[in-house]
């Protein structure tokens, strides 16, 4: 009995190591031919207690399958927003600063039900049907709650100290990642 709980006691321990390996290093956690974004080096989960019931369903869901392929910090702290074109007009005249750093807010009609369907469409990924449909309104909802309105100001924060660190620490990657975004701003800057 004695020996069974040593080993029962190892076994958990190990694992709460390899969770904290994942949940510190995401270089550690991330699976082979994923790559690197500052998004991985966020939260790995996020509070969903205030969310309809249905979203918090969507994002246990979420949650377990996307994991299998990345961590969740990659969505989770992605920059992506989707908002329809009306949102969007209505989101230039009351929230004009999310349009202006797309490292930050990158806005699109649809984003996360492409990123989605394009996982989908990957060798081996556990999402399918109704699932994906699921996840890409929990992405979107959640998106929405957290990266406007009154949760603006602390996402600009958050995901500007994401992507300084990671040019900071992956100067290599960041600039493989964002050299299109740097063209056009060094563009801006020529013109003005």
């Amino acid at each position: 009995m004695r020996i069974k709980k040593l080993v029962v006691s190892a076994l958990v321990l190990s694992g709460l190591c390899v969770f904290n390996v994942r949940a510190e290093d995401p270089v550690a956690g991330n699976k082979p031919g994923s790559g690197l974004y500052p998004n991985d080096f966020g939260p790995i989960e996020i509070d969903v207690s205030g969310y309809p019931k249905e979203m918090k369903q969507n994002y246990r869901l979420f949650a377990f399958k996307c994991a299998a392929c990345h961590t969740i910090a990659r969505p989770i702290n992605s920059q992506y927003l989707e908002l329809s074109a009306e949102e969007q007009a209505a989101a230039k005249t009351r929230e004009p600063e999310i349009f202006k750093n797309a490292k930050i807010w990158h806005i699109e009609d649809h984003i996360w039900s492409r990123y989605v369907k394009r996982m989908m469409a990957k060798p081996g990924c556990p999402v399918q049907g109704e699932d994906g449909k699921k996840i890409w309104q929990f992405l979107a909802y959640d998106s929405r709650i957290r990266k406007t309105g009154a949760q603006r100001q602390a996402w600009k924060a958050h995901r500007k100290k994401l992507v300084d660190d990671f040019r900071t620490n992956y100067h290599e990657t960041y600039e493989k990642i964002f050299l299109e975004d740097n063209d056009k701003e060094e563009e801006s800057h020529e013109k003005h």
